[in-house]
């Protein structure tokens, strides 16, 4: 861990010109403890991004909650349903999000970004009109949750990867504490928003809304100007570019014991999103808007973990990230076991917190640790152990539900996942005492003769 923070430390120091004695240099508000966090919003790139995406966040939740409300519409409430359709949204993120990694090194990121959510647009339109006209029923939207779920593979990696181009190194941490704080922040909104929504017009306006804030991302994301990123060569074909950052991946530690505990919480505990439509009306009996309910408790308690892992000044540790995780598992636990509303709306906050101030602290170790040529790739593997393995979990846990119940099924997956992630710290530290061990016990080479 010791090398790890060396390294972090000599990054931060030549990331740009406010690097060297940043802690001195921010003005007013922004040099207090409590501030810090917040200090990216000094810089108009980082303000103009982080407000455009929030807006494109919004619409997303908006039409997300859509989605699942006119499955559960369209299928009585079937639970196994909710997971196929979170299935298809979701998958494209673990079969493309590679790809996109590799392609976000290689290409302008902010067109990756206009691409997308162009795509986005043209997408959400037609579901509009589909679903306006009545003419989609269940199987009707999984194509059209795919195609979102496609576009959002690669804009993800360039999203995340672009916030180190729109601040120095030494506001990187602020920087992915308040991007990750802006996306919880439409987790909020985006329900409120949407409730209305739903009850006085129907899930059609939803996704026509979804449609118009993919356009306002597209207008104002091609007025700007972003710092470019150092690219990587072209020259190497798909393949070898991937396996590149497969190697730099590892050759950064903690990175691949990190991206391991991620990737477990995915397929477990990560799921729960999904079936929170099936929790609203199943345990409760309050339909989509306990489920609009339930989203913007879940969000407020992800924006206040995201924000607070943004005042940490020091690099994070792995054991770090596995203690919010098993936190994240332990409380899915809580939440499934759960029979009383007040008191889910409490511990799908906590839920939340914990999932998200994991996700934020993991965030900025990978990002840390990347080397600005490699960053897409690694944030590419990030993407796919945050939401391409979660579709995979969703399925597993739609087939046990529907014959244990929803609740049994996010008790196992919680369970798993807070029993894995300090279980995974302890073994990594095994294997680096006997890799240090080894190494010591290796004898130097003996001199060569002479002459």
């Amino acid at each position: 861990m010791g090398t790890d923070r060396r390294r972090d430390g000599s990054a931060a120091a030549s990331g740009g010109p406010d690097a060297p004695g940043t802690r001195t240099r921010v003005p007013g508000r922004f040099g207090r403890p409590r501030s810090r966090v917040l200090r990216s919003f000094r810089h108009p790139a980082f303000r103009v991004v982080w407000g455009t995406l929030l807006v494109g966040h919004l619409g997303f939740w908006i039409s997300f909650l859509a989605l699942q409300a006119l499955m559960a519409r369209l299928t009585d409430g079937e639970a196994s349903w909710q997971g196929v359709l979170f299935f298809a949204n979701f998958v494209p993120l673990l079969v493309f999000t590679p790809f996109a990694g590799v392609v976000a090194d290689r290409v302008e990121r902010r067109k990756i970004l206009l691409v997308g959510h162009g795509a986005v647009g043209v997408t959400a339109t037609a579901l509009a009109v589909a679903v306006l006209t009545d003419r989609i029923g269940a199987p009707g939207l999984l194509p059209f949750a795919f195609a979102i779920g496609t576009a959002f593979s690669f804009t993800a990696p360039a999203n995340h990867a672009m916030v180190a181009n729109t601040v120095p190194a030494a506001d990187l941490a602020s920087a992915v504490s308040l991007q990750s704080a802006g996306s919880n922040l439409s987790r909020v909104v985006g329900p409120a928003l949407a409730a209305p929504i739903l009850a006085l017009l129907d899930e059609g306006a939803a996704f026509a809304i979804y449609g118009g804030t993919s356009v306002f991302v597209v207008v104002v994301l091609s007025r700007i100007h972003i710092e470019p990123h150092r690219r990587s060569g072209g020259s190497a074909g798909y393949w070898a570019s991937l396996a590149e950052g497969l190697r730099h991946a590892r050759d950064r530690p903690p990175a691949v014991a990190a991206l391991t505990i991620l990737a477990v919480s995915s397929l477990f505990a990560g799921g729960y999103l999904a079936f929170l439509p099936v929790v609203a009306e199943d345990v409760f009996g309050r339909g989509p808007t306990g489920l609009t309910t339930l989203a913007a408790a879940s969000g407020l308690g992800s924006m206040v973990g995201a924000l607070t892992t943004g005042l940490r000044e020091e690099t994070p540790s792995l054991a770090a990230v596995a203690a919010l995780v098993a936190g994240f598992g332990a409380s899915v636990v809580a939440f499934g076991a759960n029979d009383h509303w007040g008191l889910a709306l409490v511990l799908v906050a906590i839920v939340g917190g914990f999932g998200f101030a994991a996700m934020t602290t993991l965030n900025t170790l990978l990002q840390r640790l990347a080397d600005d040529a490699m960053r897409g790739r690694l944030m590419a593997l990030f993407t796919v152990g945050w939401g391409g393995l979660v579709p995979i979990g969703a399925l597993w846990q739609g087939a046990f539900a529907r014959g244990a119940g929803v609740q049994a099924a996010l008790v196992v997956a919680g369970a798993v996942t807070a029993c894995y992630s300090p279980l995974a710290v302890v073994v990594t530290r095994a294997r680096t005492r006997r890799a240090s061990v080894v190494a010591e016990a290796v004898p130097a080479p003996a001199p060569g003769p002479s002459g």
